[in-house]
Protein backbone atom coordinates (compact mmCIF):
# COMPACT_ATOMS: atom_id res chain seq x y z
CA UNK A 1 0.00 0.00 0.00
CA UNK A 2 1.15 3.58 -1.07
CA UNK A 3 1.60 6.02 1.77
CA UNK A 4 1.17 9.58 1.27
CA UNK A 5 2.31 12.63 2.90
CA UNK A 6 -0.89 14.22 4.88
CA UNK A 7 -0.58 17.53 6.78
CA UNK A 8 -2.28 17.40 10.48
CA UNK A 9 -2.40 20.46 12.34
CA UNK A 10 0.65 22.02 10.47
CA UNK A 11 2.77 18.79 11.01
CA UNK A 12 3.68 16.73 7.67
CA UNK A 13 2.93 12.91 8.91
CA UNK A 14 2.32 9.58 6.77
CA UNK A 15 -0.75 8.66 5.57
CA UNK A 16 -2.53 5.74 3.39
CA UNK A 17 -3.09 6.49 -0.26
CA UNK A 18 -6.15 7.93 -1.48
CA UNK A 19 -5.95 5.68 -4.15
CA UNK A 20 -7.68 2.85 -1.59
CA UNK A 21 -11.16 4.12 -0.94
CA UNK A 22 -11.67 2.17 2.75
CA UNK A 23 -8.78 2.88 4.09
CA UNK A 24 -9.39 7.25 3.14
CA UNK A 25 -12.58 6.58 4.38
CA UNK A 26 -10.99 5.50 7.82
CA UNK A 27 -8.72 8.32 7.60
CA UNK A 28 -10.89 10.89 7.20
CA UNK A 29 -12.85 9.46 10.32
CA UNK A 30 -9.38 9.39 12.00
CA UNK A 31 -8.59 13.16 11.31
CA UNK A 32 -11.98 14.00 12.09
CA UNK A 33 -11.93 12.46 15.39
CA UNK A 34 -8.34 14.51 16.04
CA UNK A 35 -8.77 18.05 14.77
CA UNK A 36 -12.09 17.72 17.77
CA UNK A 37 -9.92 16.72 20.52
CA UNK A 38 -6.23 18.46 19.05
CA UNK A 39 -4.48 20.87 22.15
CA UNK A 40 -4.26 24.27 20.93
CA UNK A 41 -0.68 25.79 20.95
CA UNK A 42 0.50 29.01 19.92
CA UNK A 43 1.01 32.12 21.26
CA UNK A 44 -2.56 33.44 19.60
CA UNK A 45 -4.42 30.56 22.43
CA UNK A 46 -1.81 31.63 25.19
CA UNK A 47 -3.78 33.97 28.16
CA UNK A 48 -2.41 37.56 28.57
CA UNK A 49 -0.92 38.38 32.02
CA UNK A 50 -1.56 41.99 33.02
CA UNK A 51 1.50 43.73 34.86
CA UNK A 52 1.86 43.74 38.21
CA UNK A 53 0.66 46.85 40.09
CA UNK A 54 2.98 47.84 42.96
CA UNK A 55 0.90 47.45 46.29
CA UNK A 56 1.64 51.58 46.42
CA UNK A 57 -0.43 52.48 43.26
CA UNK A 58 -3.40 49.64 44.00
CA UNK A 59 -6.78 51.55 44.74
CA UNK A 60 -8.81 48.60 45.89
CA UNK A 61 -11.95 51.22 46.61
CA UNK A 62 -12.27 50.77 42.72
CA UNK A 63 -12.50 48.23 42.34
CA UNK A 64 -16.27 46.59 42.65
CA UNK A 65 -15.47 42.91 43.01
CA UNK A 66 -13.45 43.54 46.27
CA UNK A 67 -14.58 41.23 49.21
CA UNK A 68 -15.90 43.14 52.28
CA UNK A 69 -14.32 42.17 55.43
CA UNK A 70 -16.61 41.51 58.28
CA UNK A 71 -14.91 40.54 61.57
CA UNK A 72 -11.23 40.98 62.27
CA UNK A 73 -9.52 38.84 65.34
CA UNK A 74 -8.14 41.34 68.18
CA UNK A 75 -5.65 40.73 71.45
CA UNK A 76 -7.58 43.32 73.15
CA UNK A 77 -10.40 41.43 74.06
CA UNK A 78 -10.33 38.09 75.55
CA UNK A 79 -11.91 35.02 75.24
CA UNK A 80 -14.01 34.51 77.70
CA UNK A 81 -15.62 38.15 77.38
CA UNK A 82 -15.94 37.57 73.31
CA UNK A 83 -17.92 34.13 73.90
CA UNK A 84 -19.84 36.27 76.98
CA UNK A 85 -20.76 38.85 74.17
CA UNK A 86 -21.75 36.36 71.73
CA UNK A 87 -23.91 34.84 74.69
CA UNK A 88 -25.91 38.12 75.05
CA UNK A 89 -26.08 38.88 71.57
CA UNK A 90 -27.89 35.02 70.82
CA UNK A 91 -29.92 34.93 73.73
CA UNK A 92 -31.12 38.62 74.25
CA UNK A 93 -31.33 39.90 70.87
CA UNK A 94 -31.33 36.91 68.17
CA UNK A 95 -28.20 37.39 66.92
CA UNK A 96 -26.07 34.41 65.50
CA UNK A 97 -22.32 34.30 66.03
CA UNK A 98 -21.01 35.63 62.81
CA UNK A 99 -23.44 38.55 62.83
CA UNK A 100 -22.59 39.64 66.96
CA UNK A 101 -18.92 39.67 65.46
CA UNK A 102 -19.46 41.87 62.39
CA UNK A 103 -21.28 44.45 64.85
CA UNK A 104 -18.44 44.39 66.96
CA UNK A 105 -15.63 44.54 64.29
CA UNK A 106 -18.38 47.65 62.79
CA UNK A 107 -17.39 49.31 66.29
CA UNK A 108 -14.03 48.60 66.06
CA UNK A 109 -13.25 45.65 69.06
CA UNK A 110 -14.91 48.11 71.75
CA UNK A 111 -17.75 45.98 73.69
CA UNK A 112 -19.52 48.58 75.28
CA UNK A 113 -20.25 49.90 71.83
CA UNK A 114 -21.27 47.04 70.08
CA UNK A 115 -23.54 46.17 73.54
CA UNK A 116 -25.37 49.36 73.27
CA UNK A 117 -25.86 49.18 69.55
CA UNK A 118 -27.32 45.51 69.00
CA UNK A 119 -30.87 46.72 70.11
CA UNK A 120 -31.17 48.86 67.38
CA UNK A 121 -31.04 46.56 64.86
CA UNK A 122 -33.18 43.37 64.03
CA UNK A 123 -31.23 40.55 62.11
CA UNK A 124 -33.81 39.61 59.25
CA UNK A 125 -35.21 36.01 59.77
CA UNK A 126 -34.51 33.47 57.24
CA UNK A 127 -38.12 32.35 56.98
CA UNK A 128 -39.59 30.46 54.26
CA UNK A 129 -43.45 30.75 54.11
CA UNK A 130 -45.46 27.64 52.74
CA UNK A 131 -46.00 29.52 49.21
CA UNK A 132 -41.82 30.00 49.18
CA UNK A 133 -41.48 26.12 49.64
CA UNK A 134 -43.73 25.16 47.18
CA UNK A 135 -42.07 27.39 44.60
CA UNK A 136 -38.57 26.14 45.48
CA UNK A 137 -40.58 22.17 44.80
CA UNK A 138 -41.89 23.19 42.00
CA UNK A 139 -38.58 24.83 40.70
CA UNK A 140 -36.39 22.14 41.53
CA UNK A 141 -38.33 19.74 39.59
CA UNK A 142 -37.67 21.92 36.80
CA UNK A 143 -34.25 22.97 37.26
CA UNK A 144 -32.36 20.07 39.43
CA UNK A 145 -29.55 21.86 41.36
CA UNK A 146 -29.43 25.13 39.62
CA UNK A 147 -29.68 27.19 42.09
CA UNK A 148 -29.59 30.49 39.76
CA UNK A 149 -32.42 29.52 37.67
CA UNK A 150 -34.26 28.74 40.80
CA UNK A 151 -33.84 31.81 42.08
CA UNK A 152 -35.24 33.50 39.03
CA UNK A 153 -38.65 32.11 40.78
CA UNK A 154 -37.47 33.51 43.73
CA UNK A 155 -35.90 36.49 43.49
CA UNK A 156 -35.84 37.77 47.59
CA UNK A 157 -33.63 34.41 48.31
CA UNK A 158 -29.90 34.83 47.77
CA UNK A 159 -27.55 31.75 46.09
CA UNK A 160 -26.01 30.60 50.16
CA UNK A 161 -30.33 30.63 51.57
CA UNK A 162 -31.62 28.40 48.54
CA UNK A 163 -28.36 26.04 49.47
CA UNK A 164 -29.02 25.97 52.73
CA UNK A 165 -33.16 25.17 52.28
CA UNK A 166 -31.97 22.67 50.07
CA UNK A 167 -29.98 20.34 52.24
CA UNK A 168 -32.22 20.59 54.73
CA UNK A 169 -35.59 19.98 52.61
CA UNK A 170 -33.69 16.89 51.26
CA UNK A 171 -33.38 15.54 54.48
CA UNK A 172 -36.94 15.56 56.00
CA UNK A 173 -38.83 16.04 52.55
CA UNK A 174 -41.45 12.74 51.90
CA UNK A 175 -41.48 11.40 48.83
CA UNK A 176 -45.37 9.55 49.17
CA UNK A 177 -47.48 12.72 48.91
CA UNK A 178 -50.49 13.20 50.48
CA UNK A 179 -52.93 11.97 47.99
CA UNK A 180 -51.05 8.88 47.36
CA UNK A 181 -51.09 7.98 51.36
CA UNK A 182 -54.93 8.76 51.96
CA UNK A 183 -55.85 6.60 48.04
CA UNK A 184 -53.75 4.08 49.83
CA UNK A 185 -55.68 4.07 52.79
CA UNK A 186 -59.18 4.38 50.68
CA UNK A 187 -58.64 1.25 49.15
CA UNK A 188 -57.08 -0.90 52.23
CA UNK A 189 -60.35 0.00 53.87
CA UNK A 190 -62.66 -0.94 51.11
CA UNK A 191 -61.10 -4.17 51.21
CA UNK A 192 -61.50 -4.85 54.66
CA UNK A 193 -65.46 -3.33 54.07
CA UNK A 194 -65.71 -5.49 51.03
CA UNK A 195 -64.24 -8.71 52.94
CA UNK A 196 -66.57 -8.03 55.55
CA UNK A 197 -69.93 -7.41 53.43
CA UNK A 198 -68.78 -10.49 51.87
CA UNK A 199 -68.97 -12.87 55.16
CA UNK A 200 -72.13 -11.37 56.03
CA UNK A 201 -73.65 -11.92 52.60
CA UNK A 202 -72.63 -16.04 52.96
CA UNK A 203 -73.94 -16.10 56.64
CA UNK A 204 -77.67 -15.12 55.35
CA UNK A 205 -80.82 -16.38 53.95
CA UNK A 206 -79.89 -15.24 50.57
CA UNK A 207 -80.84 -18.09 47.94
CA UNK A 208 -78.86 -18.38 44.66
CA UNK A 209 -75.39 -18.64 44.31
CA UNK A 210 -73.22 -15.24 44.71
CA UNK A 211 -69.91 -15.97 44.13
CA UNK A 212 -70.17 -14.77 40.76
CA UNK A 213 -71.20 -10.93 42.07
CA UNK A 214 -68.02 -11.59 44.99
CA UNK A 215 -65.63 -11.99 41.83
CA UNK A 216 -66.95 -8.72 39.85
CA UNK A 217 -66.40 -7.06 43.39
CA UNK A 218 -63.55 -7.63 44.18
CA UNK A 219 -62.39 -6.91 40.34
CA UNK A 220 -64.06 -3.42 40.36
CA UNK A 221 -62.30 -2.51 43.72
CA UNK A 222 -58.94 -3.91 42.12
CA UNK A 223 -58.96 -2.07 39.20
CA UNK A 224 -59.10 1.23 41.37
CA UNK A 225 -63.03 1.98 40.30
CA UNK A 226 -62.13 3.09 36.97
CA UNK A 227 -65.64 2.73 36.02
CA UNK A 228 -68.03 4.96 37.13
CA UNK A 229 -71.19 2.35 37.40
CA UNK A 230 -70.70 -0.28 40.44
CA UNK A 231 -70.77 -3.97 39.55
CA UNK A 232 -74.71 -5.30 38.95
CA UNK A 233 -75.88 -7.98 41.11
CA UNK A 234 -76.37 -12.20 39.47
CA UNK A 235 -79.96 -12.06 37.07
CA UNK A 236 -80.47 -15.60 38.92
CA UNK A 237 -80.52 -14.36 42.78
CA UNK A 238 -82.81 -11.41 41.50
CA UNK A 239 -85.07 -14.09 39.36
CA UNK A 240 -84.87 -16.94 42.59
CA UNK A 241 -86.22 -13.97 44.74
CA UNK A 242 -89.07 -13.14 42.17
CA UNK A 243 -90.43 -16.22 42.21
CA UNK A 244 -90.09 -17.02 45.77
CA UNK A 245 -92.34 -13.50 46.98
CA UNK A 246 -94.91 -14.58 43.88
CA UNK A 247 -94.48 -12.69 40.67
CA UNK A 248 -96.15 -9.43 40.84
CA UNK A 249 -95.90 -8.82 44.55
CA UNK A 250 -94.08 -5.31 45.64
CA UNK A 251 -92.16 -5.17 49.10
CA UNK A 252 -90.48 -2.04 50.71
CA UNK A 253 -86.78 -1.80 51.24
CA UNK A 254 -86.13 -1.51 55.30
CA UNK A 255 -83.96 0.95 54.55
CA UNK A 256 -85.23 3.42 51.94
CA UNK A 257 -88.65 2.12 52.45
CA UNK A 258 -89.56 2.20 48.54
CA UNK A 259 -91.69 -0.18 47.04
CA UNK A 260 -89.55 -2.32 44.30
CA UNK A 261 -90.39 -5.73 42.65
CA UNK A 262 -87.26 -7.43 43.29
CA UNK A 263 -86.14 -7.15 46.71
CA UNK A 264 -83.05 -8.96 47.94
CA UNK A 265 -82.83 -10.86 51.45
CA UNK A 266 -79.90 -9.88 53.54
CA UNK A 267 -78.84 -9.82 57.12
CA UNK A 268 -80.00 -6.17 57.10
CA UNK A 269 -83.49 -6.93 56.11
CA UNK A 270 -84.89 -6.63 52.31
CA UNK A 271 -83.58 -4.21 50.64
CA UNK A 272 -83.56 -2.44 47.26
CA UNK A 273 -81.38 -2.91 44.10
CA UNK A 274 -79.61 0.23 45.22
CA UNK A 275 -79.35 -0.07 48.85
CA UNK A 276 -77.77 -3.30 48.09
CA UNK A 277 -75.06 -2.68 45.96
CA UNK A 278 -74.37 0.14 48.43
CA UNK A 279 -74.17 -2.24 51.11
CA UNK A 280 -72.10 -5.02 48.78
CA UNK A 281 -70.06 -2.40 48.21
CA UNK A 282 -69.13 -0.70 51.24
CA UNK A 283 -70.63 -3.34 54.14
CA UNK A 284 -73.19 -0.08 55.67
CA UNK A 285 -76.11 0.73 55.12
CA UNK A 286 -76.82 3.37 52.18
CA UNK A 287 -77.72 6.73 53.66
CA UNK A 288 -80.86 8.61 52.49
CA UNK A 289 -81.00 11.66 54.42
CA UNK A 290 -78.48 14.97 54.53
CA UNK A 291 -75.67 15.10 56.62
CA UNK A 292 -75.28 14.12 60.38
CA UNK A 293 -76.31 16.52 62.92
CA UNK A 294 -72.97 17.65 65.09
CA UNK A 295 -74.04 15.56 68.07
CA UNK A 296 -74.80 12.73 65.93
CA UNK A 297 -71.63 12.83 64.34
CA UNK A 298 -69.89 10.58 66.92
CA UNK A 299 -72.36 7.70 66.43
CA UNK A 300 -72.29 7.11 62.99
CA UNK A 301 -68.24 7.74 62.11
CA UNK A 302 -68.18 4.45 61.14
CA UNK A 303 -70.62 5.59 58.58
CA UNK A 304 -69.15 8.74 57.79
CA UNK A 305 -65.40 7.66 57.10
CA UNK A 306 -67.14 4.82 54.69
CA UNK A 307 -68.83 7.16 52.58
CA UNK A 308 -67.66 9.68 49.81
CA UNK A 309 -68.54 13.33 50.96
CA UNK A 310 -70.50 15.56 48.86
CA UNK A 311 -69.45 19.41 48.23
CA UNK A 312 -70.16 21.23 51.52
CA UNK A 313 -74.26 22.09 51.36
CA UNK A 314 -74.64 19.36 49.41
CA UNK A 315 -77.15 15.97 49.98
CA UNK A 316 -78.99 13.71 48.22
CA UNK A 317 -82.62 12.88 49.28
CA UNK A 318 -83.98 9.75 47.73
CA UNK A 319 -87.09 10.70 48.34
CA UNK A 320 -86.81 14.02 46.11
CA UNK A 321 -85.24 11.44 43.67
CA UNK A 322 -88.14 9.22 43.59
CA UNK A 323 -90.43 11.83 43.22
CA UNK A 324 -88.51 13.49 40.12
CA UNK A 325 -87.93 9.72 38.47
CA UNK A 326 -91.77 9.39 38.77
CA UNK A 327 -94.58 9.21 36.32
CA UNK A 328 -96.18 11.81 36.88
CA UNK A 329 -94.30 15.21 36.19
CA UNK A 330 -96.72 17.33 37.61
CA UNK A 331 -94.71 16.09 41.10
CA UNK A 332 -91.65 16.76 40.07
CA UNK A 333 -92.35 20.28 38.88
CA UNK A 334 -94.25 21.25 42.19
CA UNK A 335 -90.87 20.06 43.99
CA UNK A 336 -88.68 22.10 42.30
CA UNK A 337 -91.10 25.20 42.36
CA UNK A 338 -91.08 24.75 46.14
CA UNK A 339 -87.43 24.55 45.95
CA UNK A 340 -87.17 27.88 43.87
CA UNK A 341 -89.44 29.60 46.29
CA UNK A 342 -86.81 28.70 49.03
CA UNK A 343 -84.05 29.93 47.03
CA UNK A 344 -86.01 33.18 46.46
CA UNK A 345 -86.32 33.50 50.21
CA UNK A 346 -83.38 32.58 51.30
CA UNK A 347 -81.78 35.19 48.35
CA UNK A 348 -84.29 37.80 50.17
CA UNK A 349 -82.97 36.96 53.49
CA UNK A 350 -79.58 37.73 52.68
CA UNK A 351 -80.52 41.07 51.45
CA UNK A 352 -82.08 42.06 54.54
CA UNK A 353 -79.01 40.98 56.44
CA UNK A 354 -76.58 42.96 53.74
CA UNK A 355 -78.89 45.97 54.36
CA UNK A 356 -78.83 45.67 58.40
CA UNK A 357 -74.99 45.48 58.12
CA UNK A 358 -74.73 48.75 55.80
CA UNK A 359 -76.91 50.66 58.87
CA UNK A 360 -74.81 49.00 61.54
CA UNK A 361 -71.46 50.49 59.16
CA UNK A 362 -73.23 53.70 58.97
CA UNK A 363 -73.45 54.28 62.86
CA UNK A 364 -69.94 53.00 63.29
CA UNK A 365 -68.59 55.52 60.84
CA UNK A 366 -69.53 58.34 62.71
CA UNK A 367 -67.19 58.10 65.44
CA UNK A 368 -66.83 56.02 68.78
CA UNK A 369 -65.34 58.50 70.69
CA UNK A 370 -68.62 59.06 72.91
CA UNK A 371 -68.80 55.35 73.76
CA UNK A 372 -65.36 54.64 74.26
CA UNK A 373 -65.40 54.58 77.88
CA UNK A 374 -62.68 57.09 80.21
CA UNK A 375 -59.56 55.79 81.34
CA UNK A 376 -58.36 57.26 84.78
CA UNK A 377 -55.92 54.72 85.40
CA UNK A 378 -53.09 56.42 82.55
CA UNK A 379 -51.23 59.47 84.59
CA UNK A 380 -48.81 61.20 82.32
CA UNK A 381 -45.51 60.64 82.62
CA UNK A 382 -42.42 62.16 81.35
CA UNK A 383 -40.38 59.33 81.48
CA UNK A 384 -40.25 57.18 78.24
CA UNK A 385 -40.07 53.09 78.63
CA UNK A 386 -39.02 51.14 75.82
CA UNK A 387 -43.04 49.98 74.79
CA UNK A 388 -43.69 53.62 74.82
CA UNK A 389 -40.59 54.46 72.45
CA UNK A 390 -41.72 51.70 69.96
CA UNK A 391 -45.25 53.05 70.42
CA UNK A 392 -44.35 56.69 69.37
CA UNK A 393 -41.96 55.21 66.73
CA UNK A 394 -44.83 53.25 65.44
CA UNK A 395 -47.47 55.91 65.38
CA UNK A 396 -45.39 58.30 63.67
CA UNK A 397 -45.34 55.18 60.92
CA UNK A 398 -48.98 55.37 60.49
CA UNK A 399 -49.67 59.24 61.59
CA UNK A 400 -47.09 61.18 60.53
CA UNK A 401 -46.61 64.82 62.38
CA UNK A 402 -49.84 64.47 63.91
CA UNK A 403 -48.41 64.31 67.44
CA UNK A 404 -51.25 64.64 69.14
CA UNK A 405 -53.06 61.44 67.43
CA UNK A 406 -49.88 59.78 68.65
CA UNK A 407 -49.97 60.84 72.33
CA UNK A 408 -53.81 59.89 72.82
CA UNK A 409 -52.56 56.19 71.48
CA UNK A 410 -49.90 56.39 73.63
CA UNK A 411 -52.04 57.40 76.76
CA UNK A 412 -49.41 58.61 79.04
CA UNK A 413 -47.92 61.51 77.14
CA UNK A 414 -48.72 64.94 75.93
CA UNK A 415 -48.22 66.49 72.55
CA UNK A 416 -45.40 68.58 73.72
CA UNK A 417 -43.63 65.18 74.87
CA UNK A 418 -44.28 63.37 71.49
CA UNK A 419 -43.30 66.43 69.47
CA UNK A 420 -40.23 66.41 72.02
CA UNK A 421 -39.67 62.79 70.83
CA UNK A 422 -39.45 63.07 67.36
CA UNK A 423 -36.96 66.00 67.73
CA UNK A 424 -34.16 64.17 69.96
CA UNK A 425 -35.03 60.64 68.59
CA UNK A 426 -34.86 61.62 65.44
CA UNK A 427 -31.67 60.41 64.06
CA UNK A 428 -31.61 57.56 66.75
CA UNK A 429 -34.10 56.13 65.12
CA UNK A 430 -33.73 57.33 61.62
CA UNK A 431 -37.56 58.93 61.59
CA UNK A 432 -36.82 60.59 58.22
CA UNK A 433 -37.26 57.49 56.58
CA UNK A 434 -40.16 56.52 58.62
CA UNK A 435 -41.63 60.28 57.64
CA UNK A 436 -40.69 59.29 53.71
CA UNK A 437 -42.74 56.69 53.93
CA UNK A 438 -45.37 57.61 55.21
CA UNK A 439 -45.24 60.70 52.75
CA UNK A 440 -44.83 57.60 50.24
CA UNK A 441 -48.12 56.24 50.84
CA UNK A 442 -50.68 59.54 52.09
CA UNK A 443 -48.68 62.34 50.36
CA UNK A 444 -46.47 65.00 51.11
CA UNK A 445 -47.06 66.87 54.82
CA UNK A 446 -48.58 70.66 54.72
CA UNK A 447 -46.00 73.28 55.32
CA UNK A 448 -47.03 74.33 58.67
CA UNK A 449 -45.51 70.95 59.76
CA UNK A 450 -42.81 71.51 57.44
CA UNK A 451 -41.98 74.62 59.34
CA UNK A 452 -42.48 73.49 63.02
CA UNK A 453 -39.86 70.98 62.03
CA UNK A 454 -37.49 73.19 61.20
CA UNK A 455 -38.05 75.49 64.69
CA UNK A 456 -37.46 72.13 66.12
CA UNK A 457 -33.97 71.38 64.52
CA UNK A 458 -33.40 75.29 65.84
CA UNK A 459 -34.51 75.40 68.96
CA UNK A 460 -33.05 73.88 72.14
CA UNK A 461 -34.39 70.64 73.63
CA UNK A 462 -33.74 68.45 76.52
CA UNK A 463 -33.57 64.39 75.50
CA UNK A 464 -35.79 62.53 77.20
CA UNK A 465 -34.59 59.81 79.78
CA UNK A 466 -35.81 56.19 79.32
CA UNK A 467 -36.88 53.75 81.69
CA UNK A 468 -36.61 50.38 81.27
Amino acid sequence: MVLADTIRNGKRSRGPSPNDQSSDLSSDEDSGNFVGEKIRVGKEYQATIPALIPVSERRLDECPDRALLVWSPTNDISDSKLDGYISVAKEKYGYNGEQALGMLFWHKHILQDALNDLPNFTPFPDEWTVEDKVLFEQAFQFHGKSFHRIRQMLPDKSIATLVKHYYSWKKTRCRTSLMDKHARKLSARTGNSTEEGGAASDGGSEVGSNTDSDSEDKKWIRSGRKSCSPPSTSQSSQENVADKEGGDSKTSCSNCGVLCTVAQTTSKGSLCNSCYTHWRRTGSIRPTVGPAKPRDRHANSVLARSKRKPPKGMYINHDDLVIVSSDSPQRGDHMLRAMDREIVSLKRQVQQNKQTLSVLKSLTSQGLGDLRPSDNNSRINARWTNDEMLLAVQGIRMHGKDFATIAEVIGTKTEAHVRLFYANYRKRYNLDKVIAEYEAENGPLPDGETKMEMETDVGPSTPPTASA
